[in-house]
């Protein structure tokens, strides 16, 4: 996740404003810059894969509560395991 410690900065920094414009909406950062504001995270993602293509890029929902994962939890997006996903 080192590759968006930029765009999470860029998040941190603008969070009051965010909250105060764009409570519960999607937000995309790239390259530690604020892209936009969308309703729904489909939305959001269109965007993102429109105008950065696989990325990285931030999408966050504004006001959200950070998420919490148990220690023995690894996540593996199905695409990264190859046709069939399994």
């Amino acid at each position: 996740m080192s590759v968006l410690k930029d765009d999470i900065a860029a998040f941190e920094r603008m969070r009051a404003q965010l909250e105060a414009e764009h409570d519960r909406e999607w937000v995309i950062f790239h390259g530690g810059a604020y892209v936009g504001a969308f309703k729904d995270f489909e939305a959001a993602a269109e965007e993102a894969l429109e105008r950065f293509d696989v990325g990285p890029y931030l999408i966050r929902q504004v006001g959200a509560p950070p998420v919490q994962l148990p220690g023995g939890m690894v996540f593996t997006p199905a695409h990264s395991l190859g046709p069939g996903g399994l």
